[in-house]
């Protein structure tokens, strides 16, 4: 079941790595956004402009989104939600649980080609300083929060090949994946890269060590990186190991931890779900693990958790027929950071023969999509946790 749920994952960051077309370069001048005499209600058609009642410290709209159910593809910024889609169109909402619309304003635009302000042709985008940045295989672009504007930046490495990267407080960082996938027998750059994205500064190697060679993921949290590693020889889920960005050291933490979808890390303590054991706490001060709070299930099925400020959330997806979509039967159990169980709730909306479910946490809502490749349209009210009336709403199409 453990291997299920790393193929599972892995099969999720894939979607971050796979290469594809050339970059969009636009060379239009800045010019504000206008009401679309013909918007037909599937327009981005109003200002692009910053609530100042509810914003939050900068590197909180800058720093990865280590829980998402993708990488690197969906965005809180001071203006708004941006997300990408798998044809690599970016989606804005106004809240996260109101409608999303292709993230362009022309009114000669069909909204359809390469030629349209929300064409990225990237699989992964980020936000710093009013501007979203993106990649695509070895190319940096940027573009205005309105999605105008859109210039290349930098060339990151020579061959186009894809990578396992993302935004953090103004750098990319990312590792060069030749063989397709994270910790695919074809990689062979044993590098850590980053490189800031607001100047004109060459990438620079973070780290060098195999390790890289098998990396499921990693992670930067303060001044260290937390690294993920494939291990389905000795043990199932993932080795952990620590580098400092000060010290330049690296150092084992277990043999025994979970990957992406199951795992988060800040300054002071690293968390995550082991299937169908519960969930550890690891703290940098004293360097332990504790189980924190012990959840086993009867059917074991896949199970992923997701950690935000305001609640841990749990997916349980009940099959673990090989078969049997698993994500068709799945139920989000909600937990408050003392490790109570508050309240749950089953999702039963996926597309028949797709993968969808848990996308985002974002403000006051919890945000659900019936089919990953495409944009949220289901939305839970936190309000509404514990009331005994938790349900998904629609979000209006």
């Amino acid at each position: 079941m453990i291997k299920k749920l790393s193929i599972l994952l892995t099969l999720v960051l894939v979607a971050g790595c796979i290469a594809s077309c050339l970059m969009l370069v636009s060379c239009s001048k800045p010019s504000p956004l206008e009401s679309n005499p013909h918007n037909a209600g599937n327009e981005f058609s109003s200002y692009v402009k910053i609530d100042p009642e509810n914003l939050k410290p900068e590197e909180y709209y800058t720093s990865l989104r280590q829980a998402e159910s993708s990488v690197a593809r969906y965005l809180e910024t001071p203006y708004g939600i941006y997300t990408l889609d798998s044809d690599r169109y970016i989606y804005y909402s106004e809240k996260g649980n109101t409608k999303y619309v292709k993230l362009c304003n022309r009114p000669d635009c069909n909204h359809s080609t390469a030629n349209c302000n929300a064409y990225t042709s990237a699989y992964k985008i980020g936000y710093y300083k009013n501007k979203i940045y993106y990649v695509s295989n070895n190319s940096l672009s940027c573009m205005d929060m309105d999605g105008t504007n859109h210039m290349g930046l930098k060339t990151l490495y020579e061959f186009p090949d894809p990578n396992l990267g993302y935004f953090h407080n103004g750098y990319f960082y990312y590792i060069i994946t030749k063989g397709g996938t994270p910790g695919s027998p074809g990689n062979v750059d044993n590098n850590l890269y980053r490189v800031k994205i607001d100047d004109n500064s060459k990438p620079e190697i973070v780290l060098t060590d195999d390790i890289i060679l098998n990396a499921q993921m990693f992670f930067v949290a303060d001044e260290s990186i937390y690294l993920t590693i494939n291990n389905f020889v000795t043990s199932p889920g993932c080795y952990l190991y620590s580098f400092s960005i000060e010290t330049k050291t690296m150092s084992k933490i277990t043999d025994y931890w979970s990957g992406y979808g199951a795992t988060y890390f800040n300054e002071d303590y690293g968390y995550c779900y082991r299937a169908n054991e519960g969930i550890y706490k690891y703290s940098v001060a004293t360097n332990e693990i504790a189980l924190e709070k012990e959840i086993k299930f009867d059917n074991h099925g896949i199970c992923g958790a997701r950690f935000y400020s305001d609640y841990i959330y749990l997916i349980h997806e009940l099959s673990d027929d090989p078969r049997v979509n698993p994500m068709q039967d799945q139920i989000l159990y909600i937990y408050d950071w003392d490790f109570n169980l508050i309240d749950s709730i089953k999702f039963d909306h996926v597309v028949p023969n797709r993968i969808g479910g848990f996308v985002t946490d974002v403000g006051d809502y919890i945000i659900y999509s019936s089919c990953w490749s495409k944009k949220p349209d289901y939305y839970i009210d936190k309000s509404e946790i514990g009331t005994g009336n938790l349900m998904f709403h629609k979000i209006e199409d």
